[in-house]
C-alpha cells in the first residue's frame, strides 16, 4: 500500500514535486475484497481516474507514473491504453515473468481455479526477508495490518499470470522515457538486465540493476536506499 514508500515521497518533495499514490481497490486502506479483482482492467480505470484529478488540479505540469511491483504492471497497461498522456515511465521491482518464488504447482492451481473459485485465497509464498536487507523494514511489514501478501485470490494470481503472457506485446508498444529500477538479487520476480532491455524499444531507457538489492529497493538499508533515491530524482531533473 501507498503508505509503505514514504522514502519516494520525503526524496522528491523537498524538490517541487507534487506525489499523489493511492491504493488499490482491495489493498491498503481502498475499499473491496482483500487481494481480489475481477480483470486488471479495473485498476488500470481506477489510475485513469487519479490522473483526470492530478491533470485537473496541475492542467500544465508535465505527470510521471512510478509503479512498483504488481504496480509497475498496472503502470505498464495504464501506459498501454493511454500512450499520450504520461511525460515518463517508472518501473521499480519489475519483470519479464514471476520469480523463483512462484511454484509450478500452484501456477497450475491458479489456472485451474480461475472460473471456479476466483475468489478463494492462497498463499503465494513470499517471503518478508527476501523485500529488503533492512531489518525494521521487514519487521514493519509483517507487522502491518494493511498488507495482506500471505494471501491472494485465485482471480487476482490469474490476472497476473496472464499479463506475463502478453508481456511482450505490451512493452514493445511503449515509446516513452522509461526509468527501471530492480534489485539484483529480486527473487519475486524474473527478468536479467539483458532482458528487460529486450523488452523495451524506445529510444530513451534507463535500466538500472542494483548488485545485491532485493525486491523493495526504495525500502532497502539507508546507505543504498539513497544511491536508488538520487539516481530516481536526478532521473526526473533530466526529464522535467
Amino acid at each position: 500500500h501507498s503508505g509503505r514508500y514514504l522514502n519516494v515521497v520525503n526524496q522528491l518533495t523537498p524538490s517541487g514535486y507534487a506525489i499523489y499514490a493511492d491504493d488499490h481497490r482491495g489493498h491498503g486502506k481502498s475499499d473491496g475484497k482483500r487481494n481480489y479483482v475481477d480483470y486488471l482492467d479495473q485498476y488500470i480505470e481506477d489510475e485513469k481516474v487519479l490522473f483526470d484529478l492530478i491533470k485537473n488540479k496541475h492542467p500544465n505540469l508535465p505527470i510521471f507514473m512510478l509503479g512498483h511491483s504488481m504496480g509497475s504492471m498496472i503502470a505498464l497497461l495504464f501506459t498501454n491504453k493511454y500512450k499520450s498522456l504520461l511525460k515518463g515511465l517508472i518501473l521499480s521491482g519489475t519483470g519479464t515473468g514471476a520469480g523463483e518464488g512462484t511454484s509450478k504447482t500452484l501456477k497450475l492451481i491458479v489456472r485451474g481455479l480461475a472460473k471456479l473459485a476466483p475468489k478463494k485465497y492462497i498463499n503465494p509464498g513470499l517471503k518478508a526477508e527476501k523485500l529488503s536487507h533492512d531489518s525494521e523494514v521487514v519487521q514493519a511489514y509483517e507487522n502491518d495490518p494493511l498488507v495482506n501478501a500471505d494471501k491472494i485470490t485465485i482471480r487476482l494470481g490469474w490476472e497476473l499470470m496472464k499479463f506475463f503472457a502478453k508481456f511482450d506485446p505490451i512493452t514493445h508498444s511503449i515509446k516513452l522515457p522509461l526509468l527501471i529500477q530492480c534489485g539484483a538479487e529480486d527473487s519475486l520476480v524474473k527478468g536479467s538486465e539483458d532482458a528487460l532491455r529486450n523488452a523495451f524499444n524506445m529510444e530513451d531507457k534507463t535500466i538500472l540493476i542494483y548488485d545485491g538489492l532485493y525486491h523493495e529497493v526504495y525500502n532497502e538499508i539507508i546507505e543504498e536506499r539513497e544511491k536508488v533515491l538520487n539516481d530516481l530524482s536526478n532521473w526526473l531533473d533530466k526529464h522535467i
